[in-house]
């Protein structure tokens, strides 16, 4: 009878650790995960600006004081078209589509904006021409035109099978971070997504930021495999810090730019990095976009099983400090699908894409200093 209690009791040590295993964190996360503090969470209700624009508005937002920006995917000859605020006028189209002279296939989306020189720019990545653009839109605002200041080669093989850019952050005048986004292997297994920080102008890795240490193989999970680690990222505009907001997890991860340091955020008892192991198992879409100041963390939550064609009501927007603190908990009276943060108004933008509106949120009217 000893003998059997003894091998029962063996048996129920190895199934501990085998479910400690597959749930353990440290196997697929490269940094600590910490419970998300919403004990101090405030909820509120707050009712969104209309901004009355005239002219083809659609498509991704970013906004910079009195200048609205649209990635429009109807415009045919042109990536964007751009309103001033104050009057609701378009102000022209820029960045030519094409194959010939100053033009491109395609651009990424515009993740921030920077001076140089008292002139506003910003970054696009067109991965075919594998080439940087720095776009001078002070100068193409002025001139009626688009102005490249300068167009910088740059490979897109970073040893992981032809790896491209996901997002492109600024930090100085010849510093940038680039994410090098998930690409498949094979039918149950994707390459792992990191963060490099590289030379600008001659295309050198300064250091690389491994957010993971392992790849899951599930070929018969819900998601294709190269989605699991799947977020929607911003920089801190003082460029010391990058977070994450993990589409299938809810989940944020921070990462400090100077000493690589990673910590990750979770709502206690939601899913861990185990749900991607499960087979055919519906995954739901936690955040959806993401901004940040150099305060605040704003992301747009949904939390429930992934749309298909119709797209959600969402309206909860979940504010955070750069502690992983979950203060606030906004609820929107009209849906949000796009977001920015203009800092120079302090605004937050909204877009709804059923009906190309546009909103805002005045921020120092819902955000007190009760956290700072």
């Amino acid at each position: 009878m000893k003998e059997i209690y003894r091998i029962l009791w063996i048996i129920s040590i190895l199934i501990f650790i085998i479910g400690c295993i597959e749930y353990n964190d440290d196997i697929y996360f490269n940094g600590n995960i910490h419970d998300i503090n919403s004990k101090i969470k405030k909820v509120k209700s707050v009712s969104l600006n209309p901004v009355p624009l005239e002219g083809p508005n659609y498509g991704r937002i970013a906004v910079h004081d009195s200048l609205m920006f649209f990635m429009n995917p109807k415009l045919p000859n042109h990536f964007f078209n751009v309103f001033n605020l104050d009057t609701g006028k378009e102000i022209g189209l820029f960045c030519n589509k094409g194959q010939g002279p100053n033009e491109v296939a395609a651009v990424s989306y515009i993740y921030q904006f920077f001076e140089e020189k008292n002139e506003l720019k910003t970054l696009l990545f067109a991965a075919n021409e594998n080439v940087i653009i720095k776009w001078n839109i002070s100068q193409s605002i002025k001139q009626k035109t688009t102005v490249i200041d300068s167009i910088i080669p740059y490979s897109n093989n970073r040893g992981v099978m032809g790896a491209r850019y996901n997002y492109i952050f600024y930090q100085d005048i010849d510093t940038l971070f680039t994410y090098i986004q998930s690409l498949p292997i094979n039918d149950e297994e994707a390459s792992l997504p990191f963060y490099q920080k590289r030379t600008l102008y001659t295309d050198k890795t300064l250091k690389d930021y491994p957010i993971y240490r392992n790849s899951i193989k599930n070929g018969l999970a819900y998601i294709i495999p190269e989605a699991f680690f799947n977020s929607n990222d911003t920089f801190k505009p003082d460029g010391t810090k990058i977070v994450q907001a993990m589409t299938h997890l809810y989940q944020l991860n921070i990462i400090d730019t100077k000493t690589g340091e990673i910590n990750g955020f979770r709502m206690h008892g939601s899913p861990d990095f185990s749900i991607f192991q499960k087979k055919k198992k519906v995954i739901n879409t936690n955040y959806v976009r993401i901004q940040a100041d150099d305060q605040y963390i704003y992301a747009t939550y949904w939390g429930k099983e992934p749309w298909s064609n119709e797209l959600p009501f969402i309206n909860t927007i979940h504010v955070f400090d750069w502690n992983g603190c979950l203060l606030y908990e906004l609820i929107s009276d009209h849906p949000i699908h796009e977001i920015w943060l203009d800092n120079v108004r302090n605004r937050l933008y909204t877009t709804n894409m059923d009906t190309d509106e546009v909103f805002y949120i005045n921020l120092e009217k819902v955000i007190d200093s009760t956290f700072e």
